[in-house]
């Protein structure tokens, strides 16, 4: 009986070690950036990092990485992951880009009108955005209003430590009510404007591209403010964003938002792509 609870007590005392044990291991290398949810952004993060000689670029959100995948080698190099890093996160994968010494004419934004909305006050903010982003690589990037939206988020602080980045962990989140009219959130107008004079600095173009979107979703695009477009100068970025908005049925979509069948349309963008129509 001795020899047996000595061995439990053994035992136990092991758990508080693998517990920090494996969070380590998984860091080493960075091997938990492909295995956590959101492997995507890391991957978008690491290749925007490298030297690349195409002269378009492609940024989205995860129906922009359906149509242009960051994971394939072609004439496209798309850093497109997802929507939850908001556009502030967009300008960081930009910003990247161009640090690392590359040269671009065009930069494309493939986004779903919706994205535009988000203000770092989502469900997903905590892993997808604070894990890959809140560190001092970044924080100097960040405007007032992304510290305080930051800020209000439970446990922000603690979002890097290892138990907590390996993992898929993340506070439970209350989504924020706003305006349902509203098109463009305030960091979105933030980042945009960065976005823009980061494409005068760097003399290239910047367009913005709709991604198709279902019936369901068309009928709340409809009631956004677009009036937000002309009122923060973004009416060359937006030009003919909404008149060429693919509306496809509901049923052509996995979830209200991702494309359920993506090989069917991938080809049309990557046509529209190389002749310049967007």
């Amino acid at each position: 009986m001795k020899k047996f609870i000595l061995n439990a007590l053994f035992f136990a005392a092991l758990i508080p070690v693998a517990l920090h044990v494996k969070p380590l291991y998984l860091l080493y290398n960075n091997k938990y950036q492909k295995m956590v949810a959101g492997h995507e952004i890391y991957y978008s993060i690491t290749k925007s990092k490298q030297k690349n000689r195409a002269k378009k670029l492609v940024l989205g959100d995860s129906v922009g990485k359906q149509l242009f995948s960051n994971t394939t080698t072609t004439t496209i190099n798309s850093l497109a992951c997802n929507q939850s890093i908001g556009v502030v996160g967009q300008y960081l994968l930009l910003n990247n880009y161009l640090a690392a010494g590359n040269s671009i004419d065009t930069l494309y934004l493939f986004f779903n009108p919706l994205s535009f909305r988000n203000n770092l006050d989502q469900e997903y903010t905590y892993h997808y955005f604070l894990k890959p982003f809140y560190n001092k690589e970044y924080s100097s990037l960040f405007t007032p209003t992304v510290t305080h939206q930051i800020n209000k988020i439970n446990y922000h602080s603690i979002c890097t430590t290892p138990y907590i980045l390996t993992s898929n962990w993340a506070p439970d989140f209350t989504s924020i009510n706003r305006d349902t009219t509203a098109l463009l959130s305030p960091i979105s107008v933030q980042y945009l404007t960065k976005i823009k004079t980061l494409a005068t600095q760097h003399k290239f173009k910047f367009i913005i591209v709709p991604t198709p979107v279902s019936v369901a979703t068309k009928a709340i695009v409809d009631k956004l403010s677009i009036a937000e477009i002309a009122q923060n100068n973004f009416t060359a970025e937006f030009t003919n964003y909404f008149t060429r908005m693919p509306c496809l049925a509901d049923s052509c979509f996995s979830d209200g938002t991702h494309l359920k069948h993506p090989s069917k349309y991938i080809q049309e963008y990557h046509q529209k792509f190389h002749a310049h129509n967007f």
